[in-house]
């Protein structure tokens, strides 16, 4: 279909549904939605569904009403109970508009089974029945190139009447009623508030995506010794092991915080001078905070999910091959995309942020470099 009139339709103080199901980079990366459709129109009441610790994210953005989270495994009987009770949530809200933002089979139930009188999805996604609105847009700009996460979306909502404007940044605000208890616990690991730290996030949800540990503990090792900055490893829940495994090649002292919830990450990288990291969830958290950060990518396409509007390095090399899903090596025997990274290059990366950092400007920076 082409652009519409639907958004600007719809009645003042009408609520809207977004459906935002799976990782936690794609929800940190549809922020820039919710200011948009806010700024343009306060009078909308938007409510996101995501799942959960997803929710954390938008737990305190102001351009959110409500977050709706949903809990459990796929294919659980906790998941299954977990989202009947959204779903009920959902229909005793009579939304206006539901826009699925991830466009697999159970989003689309959802958003079918939401009661809402328009249903939007793109045209390629699959369970067509469960849409009123589908939207054709190119997977491509009319200049050729790939269009970032953030602007493919964004033109979704200008097809259904946004006006056209700047795109907002990511936007994250750290849980208030968790900033005393992370702080005393980085002040019992030896990190102070007056600390200059770099965060180095190693871990990754999929092995393609995944450097090794020999080359992040190299780079901790570099960035203590050449530019004085203590570091901090960082991994979520059940990631202990592969800290432990960094942490035991390094020759300096660094400080290792396992576990922390998506809440307390932020937290963590809200006073860091540097994140390094793969391209994963914590990788736009780090950009939406304003970090200075090198992004390690391996099978995904750098093109579509580089930092969006933050300072930023990008460490790639080329493969016929690249972009794939990920979910396995198809070619070689092993994921020669993200192995093939020397420390060497993200070394030249580290100096390169810290150098722009440590230069006073007079001006605002522009933090929306497109990737090299």
């Amino acid at each position: 279909m082409r652009r519409t009139d639907l958004l600007p339709s719809l009645s003042p103080g009408s609520r809207v549904l977004f459906v935002r199901l799976r990782s936690l980079g794609d929800t940190v990366l549809s922020t820039p939605l919710y200011a948009a459709l806010k700024a343009w129109r306060p009078d909308l009441r938007i409510t996101v569904l995501v799942e959960s610790p997803n929710d954390e994210v938008l737990k305190h953005n102001p351009d959110v009403d409500q977050v709706l989270p949903t809990r459990g495994t796929p294919s659980s009987l906790s998941s299954l109970f977990s989202r009947a009770t959204a779903l009920r949530e959902i229909r005793a809200a009579r939304f206006a508009c539901c826009i699925n933002l991830h466009g697999g089979s159970t989003s689309a139930w959802l958003t079918l089974l939401s009661g809402s009188v328009h249903r939007v999805g793109l045209s390629s996604f699959r369970n067509a029945f469960a849409y009123t609105h589908t939207l054709d847009v190119p997977t491509r700009k009319a200049d050729g190139t790939k269009w970032h996460t953030v602007e493919y979306q964004m033109e979704w909502l200008r097809k259904l009447g946004l006006p056209e404007g700047t795109i907002p940044p990511l936007r994250v605000i750290p849980p208030p009623e968790l900033e005393a208890s992370v702080l005393r616990h980085l002040d019992r690991l030896g990190v102070r508030p007056d600390s200059r730290y770099a965060v180095v996030q190693p871990t990754s949800k999929f092995f393609t995506k995944e450097w090794t540990p020999e080359g992040f503990a190299e780079i901790a090792d570099y960035v203590v010794r050449e530019h004085g900055l203590q570091v901090l490893l960082s991994g979520g829940p059940g990631e202990e092991s592969k800290l432990q495994s960094v942490a035991q090649r390094c020759q300096k002292k660094l400080v290792v915080c396992a576990g922390v919830s998506v809440g307390e990450l932020l937290w963590v990288l809200r006073r860091a001078k540097l994140f390094v990291g793969n391209d994963s969830g914590p990788t736009h958290l780090a950009a939406a905070l304003g970090v200075p950060t090198v992004v390690l990518f391996g099978s995904s396409d750098a093109e579509v999910w580089y930092p969006w509007k933050a300072p930023f390095q990008r460490v790639q090399n080329s493969f016929d091959c690249n972009p794939c899903p990920g979910y396995r090596c198809l070619v070689y025997d092993e994921p020669k995309c993200i192995l093939s990274i020397t420390a060497a290059q993200v070394k030249s990366s580290v100096d390169v942020l810290l150098r722009a950092a440590a230069v006073p400007t007079t001006g605002e920076i522009d933090k929306s470099a497109a990737p090299k």
